[in-house]
């Protein structure tokens, strides 16, 4: 009788592990409609959760990932593209590329999403680096978001080459080249979607820059 309770005592336990992805789904599911952002991104992901195990996880991942890039983004400038560079919001930041890179282990609906998540996250700290820290750090960005064809991935590639065509970012021609290269981005995501506000702008920044770099000529 002692073995039979304890074996169903295992049995619960285990099945109770099991669930526990299912269980936090379902309650940050109602905390997300509910706008309870920051108990989200405050919690971390249930440890049976490891990247790339079931959809439960995956979506777990993604959801905090837009918790804290949400958080991240409510306290900006008013017209400004990102968040500022202050402790709280650069691990907000830095919270949502790592639940998002995790979501990214999955294939299917969640990737795109989560990919994006990241490649914004990761734009927006970058984009609050020193110059000469800056440019390296596009210039790796822009080929990890390569993958996104979209006009959304046109501009965040655009807006990070701009970041690299930035005063003391480097050698003139190098920072004319990705002036160059940031007007080339904006005109593949307008060719896409016309009307876009933001990447008229990233359109008209990079012609700036370039003006403001000597002998650069678009």
């Amino acid at each position: 009788m002692i073995r039979l309770m304890t074996l169903a005592l295992i049995a619960l336990a285990a099945c109770s592990a099991l669930d526990a992805p299912v269980a936090q789904l379902e309650r940050w599911q109602k905390q997300r409609a509910a706008g309870a952002l920051a108990a989200i991104a405050d919690e971390p992901v249930v440890r049976d959760c490891a990247p790339g195990k079931g959809e439960a996880c995956q979506r777990l991942h993604l959801i905090r990932a837009e918790a804290c890039l949400s958080l991240a983004f409510a306290d900006r400038a008013p017209g400004a593209a990102c968040p500022g560079a202050s402790a709280r919001e650069a691990g907000l930041l830095s919270c949502a590329a790592s639940a998002a890179q995790a979501a990214e282990q999955s294939a299917g609906e969640i990737l795109l999403p989560a990919r994006k998540l990241r490649a914004q996250a990761r734009l927006c700290a970058i984009e609050n680096l020193p110059p000469a820290m800056a440019a390296p750090a596009a210039r790796e960005f822009i080929a990890e978001a390569a993958p996104l064809a979209d006009a959304e991935g046109a501009l965040l590639r655009g807006r990070a080459l701009l970041t690299a065509a930035r005063p003391s970012a480097g050698p003139e021609a190098t920072r004319c080249a990705a002036a160059r290269d940031a007007l080339a981005e904006a005109r593949r995501g307008l060719a896409q979607k016309p009307d876009d506000a933001a990447l008229k702008r990233l359109a008209d920044d990079a012609a700036l820059r370039a003006t403001r770099i000597s002998d650069c000529r678009i």
